[in-house]
């Protein structure tokens, strides 16, 4: 009789046990808010969650590399803005000068003007980064921003500034620019004018050039925008299903702290009066 008492008082005893561990887990599922406290707890679940965890850290340095290459392409395109003015009033200055209308002194204003526009133009081809790296670099800069992807915020220097296609050859404009400073001071009449159409010409073909290269470097903003906003929204989904495998239903989890606690309390009462009984009772 009293081993069956002892018995059935651990039973009860580690009944309780159980259910205040239940009650304790509840509880800390509330507070943190996550479903999962150990892998233990759904391994299947928790090896999700660890393989969402690495694809979110990877698209998180991804999104970063993005923001450095939007970053660098706005900062081309402005420079690129600034190339393409000045090549425009290089142009406008050549249709004056080609006109052969000038005097000496204002075709001398002019080739200073060009050459003023030249170091401009070198001085912009040299710009750098918010890094203090160049800008334009002797190879594009390839940025990773997915699996086995890159992309090239901004061309290469030689690119945009080296590669004029001419009837003369590919050129770049710092010669295009120095050419067509001589050519305008050019003394003996029918050669200066030769020249300055040559120049004229030229000019023009560079200022096209960097018309094509502005086109191009919206193109490359554009594609850096799309895998954001691609990055974007496989950020939201990971979330989703990382909270769907992760967070706890505080309805539910509520729901069932007030059971279990409920039920602990009810056979802790009775566990404390059939406590209160004697051994002589027990023994009648």
């Amino acid at each position: 009789m009293i081993s069956g008492t002892r018995y059935h008082l651990t039973t009860e005893i580690n009944r309780q046990a159980r259910l205040a561990a239940e009650v304790a887990r509840a509880q800390a599922q509330i507070s943190t808010g996550k479903r999962l406290l150990a892998s233990s707890d759904d391994p299947v679940a928790a090896a999700q969650i660890s393989e969402l965890g690495r694809t979110q850290a990877e698209e998180a340095t991804w999104s970063r590399n993005l923001d450095v290459a939007g970053a660098l392409a706005a900062r081309a395109d402005t420079t690129l803005t600034s190339v393409s003015r000045g090549l425009d009033r290089a142009n406008e200055l050549m249709i004056a000068a080609a006109t052969g209308t000038l005097s000496a002194e204002n075709r001398a204003t002019i080739a200073a003007e060009l050459k003023g526009i030249a170091v401009d133009l070198a001085a912009l081809a040299d710009s750098r980064d918010a890094r203090g790296d160049m800008l334009f670099r002797t190879d594009a800069l390839e940025i990773p921003v997915y699996h086995g992807g890159t992309v090239a915020p901004v061309a290469s220097r030689a690119a945009l500034f080296e590669s004029v296609a001419t009837a003369a050859g590919i050129r770049d404009i710092a010669s295009i620019l120095a050419d067509a400073a001589a050519a305008i001071v050019e003394p003996v009449d029918a050669v200066r004018q030769a020249a300055t159409d040559t120049s004229l010409t030229e000019v023009a073909a560079a200022l096209a050039h960097i018309t094509a290269a502005r086109g191009d470097q919206g193109v490359r903003a554009s594609r850096i925008d799309a895998l954001q906003e691609r990055l974007a929204d496989s950020k939201l989904q990971l979330e989703e299903q990382r909270s769907k495998l992760e967070s706890t239903d505080i309805t539910e989890a509520v729901a069932r702290l007030g059971a279990k606690d409920l039920s602990l309390k009810a056979a802790q009462a009775v566990f404390a009066r059939i406590n209160q009984t004697s051994l002589f009772d027990i023994l009648r």
